[in-house]
């Protein structure tokens, strides 16, 4: 796998994503801030794309925040015009870091996420 990051405007976009085994990208996301927009993103050998991005931030009183539904896992589908995607847990990140480094990017490999077209306004054309 090779990983792409944001953390408050440090890491490495998509086009520059590195190599990475499994404990690097459970680390990276471990070591991002909470912060809304801050995100890692994934590419497998297949070149799909599965990205975990924090929609909103942690709040400052909590200490455990593995329960909160803040995380948007988003698995892009540029042939399909959309992506796969839903909100999960924090606590569920890891588990799905591994399920992809054991199974690649593969939308159907990851239950509970729905297809949303990018562009479903059908006043924009």
């Amino acid at each position: 796998m090779r990983a792409f990051w944001d953390d408050c405007g440090r890491g490495l976009d998509s086009t520059a994503a590195r190599p990475v085994d499994l404990g690097e990208a459970q680390r990276i996301w471990s070591d991002l801030s909470g912060v809304q927009g801050n995100y890692l993103g994934l590419i497998d050998d297949e070149d799909r794309t599965i990205q975990f991005c924090f929609l909103s931030g942690i709040p400052d009183d909590v200490d455990d925040a593995r329960h909160l539904r803040i995380v948007l896992v988003d698995i892009p589908r540029p042939e399909g015009g959309g992506s796969y995607a839903g909100e999960i847990a924090i606590g569920d990140v890891h588990r799905l870091i591994e399920q992809a480094f054991a199974v690649g990017a593969d939308h159907r490999r990851f239950g509970g996420l729905t297809f949303a077209a990018w562009n479903s306004d059908p006043a924009a054309g």
